[in-house]
C-alpha cells in the first residue's frame, strides 16, 4: 500500500456536510437502517468513481522512463487545482443563507429509505482533487490490477471514516451518540473554512512537489 495514498485518503475524508447529514438521520425515525444504507450509498459512489480514475491513470502509468512525465505532471495539476480550492475557500465570504438552503435540500433526502441511500451517492459522487491524487499514488505503483482494487478498497475505508465512525455510535448508542455527534458537528461548523483551506493548501504543496521531484 502506496504511503501517500494513505496520507492522501486521510486528507480528504474531512467533509463536514456528510456528517451533518448522518447527524439529521439519528433524529428521525429507524436510525440504525438508513444511516447504514447513506454510508453504502456513500461506498458506492466513491468506489465507482476511483475505478473509473485508476482505469484513466492506468492507461498512461508504464514503467518507461518518458511516461514518468506526464506522470509527474499529473500530480502538479491536481495541485495546482487544490491550490485554487484553498484560496476560494479562504476568501469565501460567510453564506449562512446558502448553508441552510443545502441543509434543506439535503432534508428532502431524509424522508425515505432509498432516498438516504441516493444521499450517500450524491454527497461522495464528484471525487475532489486528494482523492484522484490517492488514486494517482495507487496507479503509479508496479502492482497487479487485482491489486490495485484492493488498495482502493482499503482507501476507501480511510477516506469515509469520519462517517463510518458515527454510524457505528448511532448504531451503538443512538441517543447518546446523537448528542456527541451534535457537539462535534458544532466545533466543525465553527472551523469547517479553515481546516478546509489549511488541508488543501498542504495536500496541494505535498502534490507539486511530489511531480516537480518525478520530472527533476
Amino acid at each position: 500500500m502506496p504511503e501517500a495514498a494513505v496520507q492522501l485518503a486521510l486528507a480528504s475524508s474531512v467533509y463536514p456536510p456528510a456528517i451533518a447529514a448522518v447527524i439529521a438521520l439519528g433524529r428521525g425515525e429507524e436510525v440504525r437502517l438508513r444511516v447504514v444504507l447513506m454510508v453504502i450509498g456513500a461506498y458506492l459512489a466513491v468506489f465507482a468513481t476511483g475505478l473509473i480514475m485508476l482505469a484513466l491513470f492506468n492507461e498512461h502509468t508504464t514503467s518507461d522512463q518518458a511516461a514518468r512525465e506526464p506522470s509527474a505532471w499529473a500530480y502538479i495539476v491536481i495541485g495546482v487545482a487544490l491550490l485554487w480550492v484553498a484560496n476560494r475557500v479562504r476568501n469565501k465570504p460567510p453564506g449562512e443563507k446558502k448553508e441552510s438552503e443545502g441543509s434543506s435540500k439535503i432534508d428532502k433526502y431524509l424522508e425515505g429509505r432509498w432516498l438516504v441511500l441516493i444521499l450517500g451517492v450524491i454527497l461522495y459522487v464528484v471525487p475532489s482533487p486528494i482523492y484522484a491524487g490517492a488514486v494517482k499514488s495507487i496507479a503509479d505503483t508496479h502492482a497487479s490490477t487485482g491489486t490495485k482494487v484492493g488498495y482502493l478498497a482499503i482507501i476507501l475505508v480511510i477516506m469515509l471514516w469520519l462517517i463510518e465512525l458515527p454510524m457505528l455510535i448511532l448504531i451503538a448508542v443512538p441517543e447518546k451518540g446523537q448528542r456527541l455527534l451534535e457537539s462535534i458537528n458544532g466545533w466543525f461548523g465553527r472551523n469547517t473554512k479553515k481546516i478546509s483551506w489549511i488541508a488543501a493548501l498542504v495536500v496541494a504543496i505535498y502534490l507539486i512537489a511530489i511531480g516537480i521531484i518525478e520530472l527533476i
